[in-house]
């Protein structure tokens, strides 16, 4: 119930003043976010969204939001993921409430019109392919190993 409260307390901040802040939490933005150290800026989105956006939007329960990456522009929807999944969630385009606009990471405030953000945005979705197949390596080479040394 607490965790409901508090995502109408994110949605009336937006709906109120058009901003909304807050430490992150949890692992599918790894590594551009590390839970509990970096604060994001979250603003309502105004006019059409673009592939490489990072957008907040709420899980299909209802009792948290998720803040993912697009990484592809549709009609009617949005294809996104985060930057430590490996999954693909297909997303109506008015399902969005915020999108991120800044945020400090290691105590540093970065914006995400800088070079820098813009850069890791796109390698990182480049490599894809490539980070796809090591999860899938790694995870192969952990089951072998606890077969045998379990």
């Amino acid at each position: 119930m607490a965790e409901l409260e508090r995502t109408k307390v994110i949605e009336q901040e937006l709906d109120k003043y058009g901003v909304y802040a807050s430490v992150t939490s949890g692992v599918s933005m790894r590594p551009l976010f590390k839970t509990h150290r970096d604060m994001v800026i979250i603003q309502k989105p105004e006019g059409e969204l673009k592939k490489y956006d990072v957008v907040l939007y709420p899980s299909v329960k209802k009792d948290k939001y998720i803040l993912h990456r697009i990484i592809s522009v549709k009609e009617n929807e949005y294809l996104i993921r985060g930057d430590n999944t490996f999954f693909v969630e297909h997303l109506p385009k008015d399902a969005i409430i915020g999108v991120l606009t800044e945020f400090n990471r290691a105590g540093k405030r970065h914006s995400v019109n800088e070079f820098g953000f813009k850069l890791y945005s796109r390698v990182w979705n480049f490599i894809y392919p490539i980070r796809y197949v090591w999860h899938l390596i790694r995870s192969l080479l952990a089951r072998i190993y606890h077969k045998i040394f379990k």
